[in-house]
Parts: C-alpha cells; sequence; structure tokens
C-alpha cells in the first residue's frame, strides 16, 4: 500500500472522528465546563486533521499557505486546550491559573504570528513551503516558529508531569482512566511532532502519526466510559494474537518448504496443492495446543500478581462450608479475599432483628469510623433505596463520578461522599434466602487500581456464598447459646414461678377476707343505716335543728363512701370470677362528660378549684359500651382530682385519636404522683404515696375497678405526672370501632404461674 495513502486514511480518520466525538460531547452537554474545554480540544484537532489532509491535494502555495495556517491553528490551539483540559480533569485548575493564563498568552502570540501575513502583508511565522522527501509542503521555519515548537514540547511535558503527579495519588477508576490518557497521550504527541523532523531535514518517515486518532478515541474511552476495560487485557490478547500469527506463519512456512522439498526428491512431484493440505492438517491438530502455551506464557508475564478465579472462588467454598463460628468465618473470608485482591480496609455489618446495623467484623478500618458510618441517619433505609436503585455490587467510585458529571443521582449524596471519603471502593449486599441479611464492605486496592469486571463477578458469587455461610453461624451461635443457658433459665423460670405462686396466694386471701366483710358485715347494716339518715333528713322522726342537719349530712356522705367501697369490692370479685355482665349500647362519651360535669361542679367550686371541660369541636361519634360503667369510670376521674387538688383548675377533655380510638382526660394542678408510685396506682389497695394523709376514706380500689372496666371495653387507661406538686393526669381510651358480644362476661384474668 502507497504509504501516502495511509497518511491520507490517518488523517481523515481523524477528521472523521474528531467530528463524531463533538457530536457525543454536545449529547453529554457543552454547559458544562470541562465538556466545553474538550469541545474546543477536538475542533482544534479537527483543524489540524483537515489541514494536514488538504495539503496533499493542493497544488499552488497560496492554497498550501491556506491550508498551512489552518493546519497550525489547529497545533497551536491543540496543546494549551490539552493542557486546560487535563488541568481541569484532575482539578488543579485553579491552584495553577497563573502559569495556564501565561501559556494562554503565549498560545495567542504564536496564533497572531500564525496569521501575521493577513495583517502585515508577510509572514512572520514561516519563511516557505517546500517538498521534503516526498512530503509535500513543509514547513521551511522562521525564527518565531521556533516558538511554536517550543510550545509544542514544553506544554506536553508538563501536562504529563502534572497527570503523573495526580496518577501517583489517586485510586480506583480514576487512576485508572489517567493510566489511559498518560499512555495514550504520549503515543498520539510523540505521532503528532515526529513531522517535526522533516522540518529540520531529517529523513525520516513520520509513520507514528498513525498514532495520533488512537490519542483521541482512547482519552473520550477514558474520560467518559466509567467502568473501564483492564488495559492489560487489550495487550494480552494482542500479544497473543500476534505471536499465534507469527509462530504459525513461520514454522509451518518451512514445514510446507520441507515437504515440497521431499516430495520433489523423492517422488519428483512438485505440488503446492499437497503441502498446502499437509499444513491445513498439522494446523488444526496443534493449533489449540499452541495457543494455551501462548495463552499461559503471556498470562504468567503480565498477571503475575493477579489471583485465578476458580482457586478463590474454591478456597471460600471451603471455608465456608467446614467454619461455623461466626468471627472465624468473617475473619477467614476476608482474609482470604485480602490476599488475592490486596485491599486494605474491610467491614462486614449485618442486620439485626429490629433490621439495624450492626458491626460485625472489621479490618484496617477505625473503630469510630465504622460505627459512625452505619449510624448514619436512616441508613439501612437509604442502603436498601439504593441497593433497588443500583442492583448488584455498588461501585462508590463509579457512582461518585457518575454523581459529579449529573449522570446519577444517589438517594444520599451525603452518604456517597462519606463512603468516598473514607475509601470505600465497593459495598456488597449479602442475601440470604432473597433477604438482605447485610453488607460486605472492602476498601481500595493497596495498588490504587479500581476492582475490574473479573473481580466484581468473582465478589458476586462469593457473596452469595458467604451470605449462606453467615446465616448459618447465626443460627448455630443461637443454639449455642440457647444449650449454655437454658439450664440457668429454668432454674430461673421455675424460681420466679415459685414466687409467683406464693404472691397469688396472698392476694387471694386478702381478696376472700375483704369480700367476706364487704357482703356479710357490711353492706346490709349501711344500706339500713343510708335509710334512717334519709328518713331523719326528710323529718320522719320531727323536726331537726340545722346543726344536726349538717353533722346528718356528714353522715350520710361518709356513709355513701362506704356502701362505694362494698360496691367497688363486689365488683372486682364479679370482674375477677368472671361474672360481671355489661350492658351493651351506643352511648355518647360526651353527653356523659357533661352530665359528670354538671354534677360535680358544686363540689369543685366549694373546695375552690375551677373545674373546665373542653368540649370537642366536632361531635364526636358514639362508642359501644356500657354507659354505667364508663360513668363509673370517668366520675372517678373526676372526682379523684377534685380530692387531691387543694387549689387550682381541672381541665376535662374528649377527643378523636388517629388509631381510632377516643381519648378521655382529667388534667388537674394538684399533688402529682411520686415516680416510684406511678406503675402500682393501678393495682388493687394502692394509692399515691401520702394521699392517706389528705383523704382517708379510699383504700385504693377505685382505679384498679376503672382499669378492669377498660380492658373489658377493649381499651387502655394511663396516668401521667412529673412529679410531687406538679400535678396529674389520667386518661383512658376506647377503640371506635369495639365489636362485644351481647352480655358478654369478661374472662377471667389469668394468673400468674
Amino acid at each position: 500500500m502507497d504509504l501516502f495513502l495511509g497518511y491520507k486514511i490517518t488523517y481523515f480518520i481523524s477528521a472523521l472522528g474528531g467530528f463524531f466525538i463533538l457530536i457525543f460531547i454536545y449529547s453529554k452537554g457543552i454547559n458544562k465546563k470541562f465538556n466545553l474545554l474538550y469541545a474546543l480540544l477536538n475542533i482544534s484537532f479537527i483543524f489540524w486533521a483537515v489541514g494536514r489532509l488538504a495539503l496533499f491535494f493542493v497544488d499552488s502555495v497560496e492554497l498550501a499557505l491556506i491550508w498551512s495556517r489552518i493546519l497550525h491553528i489547529g497545533s497551536i490551539l491543540v496543546h494549551i486546550f490539552f493542557l486546560h483540559t487535563v488541568l481541569v480533569f484532575i482539578k488543579r485548575d485553579k491552584s495553577r491559573i497563573i502559569p495556564l493564563i501565561i501559556f494562554y498568552l503565549n498560545s495567542l502570540f504564536v496564533l497572531f504570528l500564525n496569521l501575521s501575513d493577513l495583517f502585515f502583508g508577510t509572514t512572520l511565522f514561516l519563511n516557505d513551503l517546500r517538498t521534503k522527501f516526498g512530503f509535500p509542503w513543509v514547513v521551511e521555519p522562521s525564527g518565531f516558529y521556533h516558538l511554536h515548537l517550543a510550545n509544542e514540547l514544553i506544554i506536553p511535558s508538563w501536562v504529563f508531569l502534572e497527570m503523573i503527579l495526580a496518577y501517583r495519588k489517586s485510586v480506583g477508576i480514576f487512576k485508572l482512566q489517567l493510566r489511559y490518557i498518560i499512555i495514550s497521550s504520549i503515543l498520539g504527541f510523540v505521532g503528532g511532532n515526529s513531522v517535526i523532523l522533516l522540518i529540520y531535514n531529517i529523513n525520516i518517515s513520520p509513520i507514528l502519526v498513525f498514532l495520533v486518532p488512537v490519542q483521541f478515541f482512547t482519552m473520550t474511552y477514558a474520560i467518559f466510559k466509567h467502568r473501564l476495560m483492564d488495559i492489560r487485557l487489550l495487550i494480552f490478547r494482542s500479544i497473543v494474537f500476534g505471536l499465534i500469527i507469527f509462530i504459525t506463519a513461520g514454522i509451518f512456512s518451512v514445514i510446507s518448504a520441507l515437504i515440497t522439498s521431499a516430495f520433489t526428491s523423492l517422488a519428483g512431484i512438485r505440488s503446492s496443492i499437497i503441502s498446502s493440505l499437509i499444513v491445513v492438517v498439522l494446523i488444526t491438530i496443534f493449533y489449540q495446543a499452541l495457543r494455551n502455551l501462548i495463552e499461559r506464557a503471556t498470562n504468567t508475564f503480565l498477571y503475575k500478581k493477579t489471583y485465578n478465579p476458580n482457586i478463590l472462588i474454591s478456597t471460600i467454598n471451603r471455608i465456608t462450608s467446614s467454619i461455623l463460628d461466626l468471627q472465624h468465618l468473617l475473619s477467614s473470608i476476608i482474609k482470604t479475599l485480602s490476599a488475592a485482591l490486596h485491599f486494605e480496609k474491610a467491614g462486614v455489618t449485618l442486620l439485626n432483628k429490629n433490621k439495624k446495623l450492626e458491626l460485625t467484623y472489621f479490618q484496617g478500618i477505625k473503630k469510630e469510623v465504622a460505627e459512625g458510618l452505619i449510624n448514619y441517619p436512616n441508613v439501612v433505609s437509604i442502603l436498601n433505596k439504593e441497593i433497588k436503585q443500583t442492583p448488584g455490587i455498588m461501585v462508590i467510585d463509579e457512582m461518585k463520578t457518575r454523581f459529579d458529571n449529573n449522570e446519577f443521582k444517589p438517594v444520599d449524596p451525603a452518604l456517597l461522599k462519606l463512603l468516598h471519603q473514607e475509601d470505600i471502593a465497593l459495598v456488597i449486599p449479602l442475601y440470604a434466602k432473597e433477604q438482605l441479611i447485610g453488607l460486605l464492605s472492602l476498601g481500595e486496592k493497596k495498588s490504587g487500581d479500581p476492582y475490574t469486571n473479573q473481580d466484581l463477578r468473582v465478589l458476586g458469587i462469593i457473596a452469595g456464598q458467604a451470605a449462606i455461610a453467615i446465616e448459618n453461624a447465626r443460627l448455630y451461635e443461637e443454639l449455642k447459646y440457647f444449650n449454655v443457658k437454658l439450664e440457668d433459665q429454668v432454674k430461673q423460670k421455675t424460681s420466679q414461678l415459685r414466687s409467683a405462686n406464693s404472691e397469688l396466694r396472698q392476694l387471694d386471701t386478702a381478696k376472700s377476707e375483704f369480700i367476706s366483710i364487704a357482703s356479710h358485715q357490711l353492706r346490709a347494716p349501711l344500706t339500713v343505716i343510708k335509710g334512717y339518715i334519709s328518713m331523719m333528713r326528710e323529718g320522719s322522726f320531727g323536726k331537726i335543728s340545722p346543726k344536726v342537719l349538717n353533722n346528718l349530712e356528714k353522715v350520710y356522705i361518709s356513709n355513701e363512701r362506704l356502701i362505694g367501697l362494698v360496691e367497688n369490692l363486689l365488683d372486682i370479685s364479679r370482674i375477677e370470677s368472671g361474672r360481671q355482665h355489661y350492658q351493651w349500647a351506643k352511648v355518647s362519651l360526651e353527653d356523659l362528660a357533661v352530665t359528670i360535669i354538671d354534677n360535680l361542679k358544686r363540689t369543685a367550686k366549694d373546695k375552690g378549684v375551677k373545674l373546665f371541660f373542653h368540649k370537642p369541636k366536632k361531635a364526636l361519634p358514639k362508642v359501644t359500651a356500657d354507659e354505667a360503667k364508663l360513668h363509673e369510670v370517668m366520675i372517678n376521674f373526676v372526682d379523684n382530682a377534685i380530692k387531691y387538688t387543694p387549689k387550682g383548675e381541672i381541665n376535662v377533655s374528649l377527643e378523636v385519636q388517629p388509631d381510632d380510638t377516643i381519648r378521655f382526660c382529667v388534667q388537674d394542678t394538684g399533688r402529682g404522683i411520686a415516680p416510684e408510685v406511678k406503675t402500682h396506682l393501678f393495682q388493687k389497695f394502692s394509692r399515691g404515696k401520702g394521699s392517706f394523709r389528705v383523704h382517708t376514706e379510699g383504700v385504693g380500689l377505685g382505679l384498679y375497678v376503672a382499669k378492669m372496666l377498660i380492658d373489658a371495653h377493649g381499651g387502655k387507661i394511663w396516668a401521667e405526672s412529673k412529679g410531687r406538686n406538679k400535678g396529674s393526669k389520667f386518661c383512658f381510651s376506647i377503640p371506635l370501632n369495639f365489636k362485644p358480644k351481647e352480655d358478654t362476661p369478661v374472662p377471667k384474668k389469668k394468673k400468674k404461674k
């Protein structure tokens, strides 16, 4: 093939390729600084390629000068834009702003010299264009032209120095990108500047110019493709293919010549067809063996520090099938992976029963850093969403690069930046039975190289093996713990049951005694007393003086309290024995509350306490309840509040809650509840500490009865207080959709065993 035709094809491919790269960059958006600079770099490259190509087709000096100006515009600008583009890519453009400006000014001056004949009528850039060693229109440089040649050497040298310094500090995909750019740029600039030899009358053909388009295509691939092919793989395949062709052609050419010679000397037959057939048969037999031999030799040379994926997977499989201790298992897996992949940091976090991440194993990571990551707000939710958005292994470096280029939006950018900042390279989900059980996190490789596609495939397989083994180890750990603790737990529970049984016997005895007294000795006499007092108040035994009437009123009230006590005792007996009956109906709690407030307002006023009822803004729905029983609970709350509030106010409220319940609350500013007795308020014979010194009438059954009645309505009852003399708040809530059976007795309360 004509060498000059090869040059023409090279320049044509360069120009056409540059045009397609421009279209690609435009599709990525030229509103970003880097993309704009890279577009200008490619435009300059196109100018250079088109100018070089055109010089092969012009016949006049005038046209040659025009195309020479065009190619030199590209040549001058391609260097300065290459410098600026690389500085932006490695994020050093701001720290190098002064030398960058100087080189821009220098390049503009050289550009002005290139176009000087347009301003002065004569060129200050070159003396002439002439044919040298068969190459048309080669520059005959002037004194100023050497300034341009100096730029072609100084600017690339500085760029390579900056890239090498950045490469030494870089890791992951960025390091691999720089490796591609450095190698391709060296090839490209050596090839592009090989034309300089002709300018200085050195008769060496600029054949290396064929490398120039390789530079731009490789740079574009390296910059915009995030998961890069391992360059060693390309070299490996090229060497294998080349050696196979060379050795096959050489060996079998010799064999073919020997066979032809043998046939000629022995049989007097000279036939290339017979020898070719024999060679084809030999190639068919020995080709695969030769290829395997060359691949092994080349692989040993290029990948001498890499691992064998099959051996690694097999080793992990032996570990996961033979180790049941969780810490030993994780330690063995991480050490085996580290020996193959050469990373420094690793960590395993597992989800506990509460779906929270726990730091189970870590290596090379500071404990506070690891704990900071797993305690990141909503980290489990974020990672679950991220895994759904980015299935498989999360390559943090790649995700960060795509995020910086506005090509990807993470669920939580701050967490992504934190992982990248802490040199976490991979986050690998661990699944067992299609459920996420934890995460395996790996740091950057010691070499700074990114994880290859082969690494990710192998880690994906190993993650599945490890997840199953981890789940088995956790089950084994739980079983072992259960076996160790079982005997102690049995002894402890037996002791608790004995204690509870003894307590229940005592409580049953106390209950029986009280109920016996109330039912056989108190109820009948109290009823008789009430009758006689009523008759005396009504004047059945003659007129009574106001003083005596006042005393009778006090006796009547005290007698009523005693009757209430007896009724409470009988209620407790009926409830706990399952003999309590309820009259279920649709009840308006608001009407009940209004009635109770009206009945007790006078009592509160006599005591100097303000009683308020905060009616709901909207009418409340009716609930299914026993009206008398709820009336008993509500009046108990309000009456207690009046009793234990020396002064101040009482606020009664009713409202519907988001959980479809109605809540009734009575809040006072009275004596409050001590923290140590709050948990005992709703037990039998329990009262707030100090209440006996204020009101001696009650014995602590009202709240217990109230709790039993609210439980029967499927509700909840509770008390709140900030402490002594800080008031208290008593509440109960019952469901709106409660559906009891008609007149159903409450089930017996289960006794502790």
